[in-house]
């Protein structure tokens, strides 16, 4: 159990507990309740040049207050939808709460979009405005510009074409009448990756922050009002919604942020520093500071409680280092863009290595037959389901119907993800069902990376799978057919490579490439990938057992 105090009697969590959901729900009035106490932090963020910025909760109120004025003024209303590419720190928390103080909807967006990936989502979601403070971002914007109609890009500073938002909210007055909401008002389009096609707009309401604070913040962080946290998460994420949002200001606690880079001994450093209560890494980051033998003799730990992590299964020697150095528990999480926490570890739990833990109170939760809906035995491979008619589910994938049906078997939601349960209860993750990539937690579909290959001049055609990585759980590898005039080499890699890191997200570039002469395809011309997927298990089988011999692999075969 680590240094955590509270333990949840699992099975009577899940008798008592019940939904009732206020129908007025809001999530601008639970930061407000905290913004009376005018030393209540709400979020700490360092540089890599040793500067930190500090706000507190009635500091953020303030600035959000203008913002909406300016927005409302700008004629943004109730519903329009507010793109927002910022980086870890304050400005994503005043943004974020003026939008929506106003009625309106965040887009969110990682810093590291490109000009195909902005289009994309200014022209599906039908964005009125656009926040941003990064150079690089903004460049890119400017070159799409006589392709889009937004009337409303703000940047923070001088920007020749923008308006300067640092000095509209300054000069905008702090009173600001607040719209009406409810539960079922749209809060947010978080942008997600599939197998086929773009990626799919998720849209959730202001409901989805009071399931959080029920199932993220109560039962998986235990989060309390006086804890320093840090999620290591950035803004462009669902799991920024999950931990910040959801698992801290839910709480009135405070949030940690560092914008650099990850480096393992930085974070071991920064935890230290700041005398973390909870952090929430990802399975990647927490590997590569499990290399550190001797960290629990370098830095003192003791104030930190717990580590959550999600985004990927978790490789028992995560857990058994940090129990084993610091006396800290690793509680995994899992969940998914489209939904809450399903199924956790809670407090006092006993954890199985290798496992997620147990569906949450609160959550009817199945593994199923994907093709019928009907519940699989007890140590059978299925898919992981939950109730179709539960609350934190979103409302469907923004202006794809279609998709969203496809999600949908029975009585149940799919989440796409295979596992078996024990006769404990305990969830056992195998793979996900498509061939979508989880790599350090980022979630990259085929399309994406494949229609960014196609467009090298020397690409006859790709295609994209998951690729085993003891670090990173899975890379992004991808098969080449080139064009004729071209041959294979090593400075033809690193071009492909280069340009996809030019036209998308860098985080999507293929890290493997292998040229072929053909991909294999069905009668119709389709890709088999399940067939490249299996020739790559196999060639990296030698890999695979030396993982399992440091307990790193987690596929059920």
């Amino acid at each position: 159990m680590g240094k955590e105090i509270a333990a949840f009697d699992y099975e009577e969590e899940r008798k008592k507990f019940k939904w009732d959901i206020p129908e007025d729900y809001n999530f601008v009035d639970v930061i407000r309740r905290w913004t009376d106490d005018r030393t209540k932090l709400m979020a700490i963020t360092e540089h890599p040049d040793g500067k930190v910025e500090k706000a507190g909760y009635w500091e953020v109120w303030d600035s959000a207050m203008r913002f909406g004025n300016v927005l409302r003024d700008s004629g943004i209303q109730k519903g329009d939808r507010v793109l927002v590419i910022l980086p870890r720190g304050t400005d994503v928390y005043t943004v974020s709460t003026g939008i929506w103080a106003i009625g309106g909807v965040v887009v969110p967006g990682t810093i590291m979009l490109r000009r195909a990936d902005i289009e994309y989502r200014i022209l599906d979601a039908g964005v009125k405005a656009l926040i941003t403070s990064d150079s690089t971002v903004a460049d890119e914007v400017d070159a799409i510009k006589g392709r889009i109609s937004i009337g409303n890009l703000f940047f923070s500073g001088q920007r020749e074409g923008w308006r300067d938002f640092r000095q509209e909210v300054n000069s905008a007055s702090s009173t600001l009448t607040l719209e009406k909401i409810k539960k079922s008002d749209p809060l947010a389009v978080n942008y997600t990756s599939g197998t086929t096609g773009a990626p799919k707009g998720v849209l959730h309401t202001h409901s989805l922050m009071y399931c959080f604070d029920r199932l993220n913040r109560y039962y998986w962080w235990d989060t309390q009002p006086d804890e320093l946290c840090w999620a290591t998460t950035e803004p462009g994420w669902a799991k920024w919604y999950w931990a910040p949002f959801g698992a801290i200001l839910n709480a009135g606690a405070t949030n940690f942020h560092y914008s650099g880079r990850f480096e393992p001994e930085k974070w071991f450093e920064l935890l230290a520093k700041w005398r973390i209560n909870r952090a929430c890494m990802t399975p990647t980051e927490l590997r590569a500071m499990a290399t550190i033998d001797d960290a629990n003799r370098r830095y003192d730990l003791n104030d930190l409680k717990v580590i959550l992590t999600a985004g990927e299964p978790c490789t028992p020697c995560i857990i058994r280092f940090f129990d084993e150095k610091f006396g800290v528990s690793v509680r995994e999480g899992y969940g998914q863009t489209e939904t809450c926490v399903i199924a956790c570890n809670l407090p006092g739990m006993e954890i199985k290595q290798g496992s997620m833990g147990r569906f949450i109170p609160g959550v009817e939760g199945a593994i199923v037959n994907p093709e019928t809906g009907e519940r699989v035995p007890v140590g059978e491979r299925g898919m992981i389901a939950v109730a179709k008619d539960h609350p934190m589910l979103f409302k469907g994938y923004h202006n794809k119907p279609e998709k969203t049906a496809e999600c949908f078997v029975g009585n149940w939601y799919l989440t796409g993800d295979l596992a078996m349960m024990d006769e404990a209860g305990y969830i056992w993750f195998d793979s996900r069902a498509d061939d979508v990539c989880i790599s350090s937690g980022y979630r990259i579909g085929p399309f994406e990376v494949e229609s960014a290959v196609d467009s090298h001049e020397a690409v006859l055609e790709c295609a994209m799978i998951p690729s085993p990585d003891p670090i990173r759980g899975e890379i992004v590898k991808v098969f080449v057919v080139l064009q004729e005039g071209h041959e294979p080499s090593e400075q033809l890699i690193k071009d492909i490579q280069q340009h996809v890191k030019r036209i998308t997200a860098p985080y999507k570039y293929p890290r493997e490439i292998e040229f072929v002469k053909e991909l294999p395809k069905t009668i119709s011309g389709k890709i088999k990938r399940k067939e490249l997927r299996t020739r790559e298990f196999e060639r990296k089988r030698d890999v695979i057992e030396k993982l399992k011999e440091k307990g790193l692999w987690l596929r059920l075969d």
